[in-house]
């Protein structure tokens, strides 16, 4: 006659069992480790932006500044991670102003204007889709580093 053994899942139930009161902070953990890699990656796309000091032309085309692209840098970071009803939600981005103080702008300019501006482009200045490059580039090394986070939480907690 034919039995069951149900050790297996007994042992899984006991593991879950264990991480069940750190899953919230496990998941944070994770995310933020995630969140890192597709910061440091835009971190990278945005030190490769071509700027008009680098690239002078004849045609009237204008790229960002130095100045512009040190504001980006300087402003780049992520929030921290919220519960959203059923779901965890960070969000990476530029925060405040730059440092090119003008007139018409008195705090400077605002560094997401100028990040979708390069991203996207505008009539005298022609696109970089840097965002564009870093969810392509960035996406699975993150998906990556969150389930190893995840793991090397679990495996911490069952020992």
């Amino acid at each position: 006659m034919s039995g069951i053994s149900t050790k297996g899942l007994t042992e899984t139930m006991k593991m879950l069992e264990k991480i069940q009161g750190n899953t919230d902070e496990i998941i944070e953990d994770a995310i933020r480790e995630g969140i890192a890699v597709v910061t440091d990656e835009m971190r990278r796309q945005i030190s490769s932006l071509k700027t008009s000091d680098e690239y002078e032309t004849g045609d009237k085309m204008r790229y960002p500044s130095n100045r512009d692209v040190k504001g980006l840098l300087d402003s780049l970071g992520f929030t921290p991670v919220k519960m959203d009803g059923t779901k965890f939600d960070i969000k990476s981005g530029f925060d405040g102003y730059n440092s090119n103080v003008t007139k018409k702008y008195p705090r400077g300019h605002a560094n997401q204007m100028i990040a979708n501006s390069i991203n996207k482009g505008t009539s005298f200045m022609p696109a970089q889709p840097f965002i564009n490059r870093t969810t392509k580039t960035a996406k699975a090394a993150a998906i990556d580093a969150i389930k190893k986070r995840i793991d090397k939480e679990i495996s911490k907690i069952n020992k």
